[in-house]
């Protein structure tokens, strides 16, 4: 006499279990990559924006601004006011990207809208890529590449 099966065995609910956990891994560690890699592009599109808007403001009101690299991978642009007021926009990068190690600290665009020529590099330890900057003498347009 045969039985006619209804249900699954706890086997195949343990198979499928494994399978579905795998792939759920797999997709949770491929989203948290992407954000960092969201996160990272996002950084270096404002660095890259906020260094042009630093050299148009200096250059319409005549007042020098800074550009700060601190240690602890924080950014500083120091824009001086009406009165002397400073403000500051501040900003840490994420932890993945540094800047190589002989870049300067402070950069300074003059009232006029000008700077001296400089390359600034950041290192990137998850996509193994390096960012230069490169500002041009003059009028500071950054001109930027992947290497």
């Amino acid at each position: 006499m045969k039985t006619c099966r209804t249900g699954t065995t706890l086997l195949e609910v343990v198979i499928g279990l494994a399978i579905f956990c795998t792939l759920t891994t797999i997709s949770l560690y491929n989203i948290k990559d992407f954000q960092a890699r969201v996160e990272e592009k996002q950084s270096l599109e404002w660095f890259k924006n906020t260094f042009k808007t630093a050299f148009n403001r200096a250059y319409l009101t005549g007042q020098e601004s800074k550009f700060i690299i601190e240690e602890n991978n924080t950014i500083i642009f120091d824009m001086r006011g009406n009165y002397k007021k400073t403000k500051q926009i501040k900003r840490k990068l994420p932890s993945s990207l540094s800047f190589y190690e002989n870049s300067r600290n402070e950069y300074k665009i003059y009232g006029s809208g000008e700077a001296s020529p400089v390359t600034i590099t950041v290192n990137s330890t998850l996509t193994h890529r390096k960012y230069i900057y490169k500002i041009q003498m003059g009028w500071g347009e950054i001109i930027d590449e992947t290497a």
